[in-house]
């Protein structure tokens, strides 16, 4: 089995923002900026007119490399790179290769979003709740429910969906918002998604939930009727907000 290794490297007071164009031309699997405070002191979101900043007091970097690479000439021409003259303190850790995909779901567990709504996966299985259960397979496409900006709107639908609205899911990932809104009772629902694999896991969880949702990619997506031609509420959910 394939084994790899992480390198893990302290910058402190160095500014992070553009790690990525200064390193891209090293032997480097991958580069990781990960932040280093607790979830309350970190940033979650990031206001689009006011950037958050990346920087060497509150984020590491992570680099994935192969198990053969020497770790002091790395060291030595990430230095050079980042024009430095002091050699940064950093640890290794290495760890065998395994299914991705099976590790990830293995970390999923049923989200209780309130007391009428709830995420699960397929695996889950609870008869006590009283509420409404939606069944999505954690897959390529995103959405689990345990991303806040996923969190927040599924609670927005719970208050919103009254039933017999048109809903219209741009960038619909696993399809966990289609298929929530459809199970609240919304009439007309449609996912849109530029992702085939996306298209895939939400149509799995289409039938995972018997919803009977259409899910499209955007490019043979054409409206049929304009939003203004619909006598129901409409509401187009992007990946970050909601429109009514």
């Amino acid at each position: 089995m394939k084994v790899w290794k992480n390198i893990t490297i302290e910058l402190p007071g160095y500014d992070l923002t553009n790690i990525f164009e200064k390193l891209g031309n090293l032997d480097i699997i991958s580069i990781t900026i990960k932040d280093k405070r607790n979830e309350i002191e970190s940033d979650w979101y990031e206001d689009p007119r006011n950037p958050g900043k990346l920087n060497g007091d509150t984020h590491n970097i992570v680099f994935l490399v192969d198990i053969d690479t020497e770790v002091s000439e790395l060291i030595s021409k990430i230095k050079f790179e980042l024009n430095i003259d002091y050699s940064p303190p950093y640890k290794e850790e290495t760890f065998k290769d395994k299914n991705w995909v099976r590790y990830s779901q293995s970390q999923f567990s049923t989200i209780k979003i309130n007391d009428i709504l709830r995420i699960t996966p397929p695996w889950k299985k609870d008869s006590s709740f009283q509420g409404r259960s939606i069944v999505i397979q954690p897959g390529s496409g995103f959405g689990t429910g345990e991303h806040p900006t996923t969190y927040m709107c599924l609670k927005w639908l719970c208050k919103n969906i009254k039933g017999g609205e048109s809903v219209l899911d741009y960038g619909c990932g696993s399809g966990i918002l289609s298929i929530t809104a459809k199970k609240l009772g919304a009439d007309v629902v449609k996912g849109i998604d530029i992702d085939n694999q996306a298209i895939n896991n939400a149509n799995h969880n289409n039938k995972l939930n018997q919803t009977n949702v259409p899910f499209l990619i955007s490019d043979n997506y054409v409206p049929k009727k304009k939003i203004s031609n619909y006598n129901s509420k409409y509401f187009i959910i992007y990946p970050d907000k909601i429109r009514a």
